[in-house]
């Protein structure tokens, strides 16, 4: 095999592998089920699917195992519900449909089969029982006029929360700016003043720790004074940023809120009590057959 092959043949068996262990087959309940949809297949068969690009020996003559029949790729990956060129890494979309669903939403493929198995209601606790239900719920809160607000909201909370764990470091950059033989002493200065004042007279620290305050050394603690100043408004500004976002997305949330649990949507997203569906389908019909006025 070239690189090339030897690279898919890794996504095969990665991919294979995966599937087994994501439905829970061992190599023996898998051959059972396949023989049964297929017809045909050994476990020989199935111990070479799963080692494809792997290298065996064979008449004292070392060979890898290439893939399988492409009828029996297309049976594998009919078996589990996904495309060939997924198996084989063509393509990290399972299935057509959701390539072509995500392509025209704009989304990648773990968004779309995560809006997937919500409306599936595979990632819901009784979310198979509540399919229709979790459909309505996801309808109505996709198409309100604030679910974009709240995604943009949620995003710039994001921006704000990052900007505020990983904030600009101002002091390092003004220490590039500044000549190494400098710097430990602006560093070590930058309290010092040098001032009068008529009452105590005249401070000079410089002078106090045998200093020469240099127009170098002056500016560099000046590039410094004005970094630590610059890291305190930010740290400041950002702690401001993540709490004003933070109330305007619960803001966002709560008008998201009303707008999905209205009196005419919620018949659709309610579970029905016992017997209570017969009860209204019975009672529709009663008043569909009244005459009307």
């Amino acid at each position: 095999m070239n690189n090339m092959l030897r690279s898919r043949a890794k996504i095969w068996c990665d991919r294979l592998n995966q599937l087994m262990k994501e439905n829970g087959y061992t190599q023996e309940t898998f051959l059972k089920e396949y023989k049964s949809r297929y017809g045909r297949g050994t476990q020989a068969n199935v111990s070479r699917w799963l080692r494809v690009g792997n290298a065996i020996q064979k008449n004292g003559v070392s060979k890898e195992i290439g893939f399988p029949s492409y009828e029996n790729m297309l049976n594998i990956a009919g078996f589990f519900g996904v495309t060939v060129g997924y198996l084989t890494g063509e393509t990290d979309f399972e299935t057509f449909e959701i390539e072509k669903a995500c392509q025209c939403l704009g989304i990648d493929e773990e968004t779309g089969k995560a809006l997937q198995n919500i409306s599936y209601g595979k990632s819901i606790c009784f979310g198979c029982y509540q399919i229709k239900e979790i459909g309505a719920t996801l309808r109505y809160l996709v198409t309100s006029a604030n679910f974009p607000r709240f995604i943009s909201g949620l995003r710039e909370c994001a921006e704000n929360v990052y900007r505020k764990n990983h904030p600009i470091n101002y002091i390092e950059k003004a220490e590039v700016k500044i000549k190494k033989e400098h710097l430990e002493l602006a560093l070590q200065c930058l309290d010092y003043q040098q001032f009068y004042d008529e009452k105590y007279g005249e401070t000079d620290d410089f002078k106090d720790n045998n200093v020469e305050p240099t127009e170098e050394l002056l500016e560099a603690i000046s590039l410094l004074n004005t970094a630590i100043s610059q890291n305190y408004e930010d740290e400041v500004s950002s702690e401001q940023a993540v709490k004003l976002s933070e109330y305007e997305l619960q803001k966002v949330y709560f008008e998201l809120l009303r707008d999905v649990i209205l009196e005419e949507h919620l018949a659709e997203m309610t579970i029905p009590r016992y017997g209570e569906e017969d009860f209204i389908q019975k009672k529709m019909e009663r008043e569909s057959d009244c005459p009307t006025m």
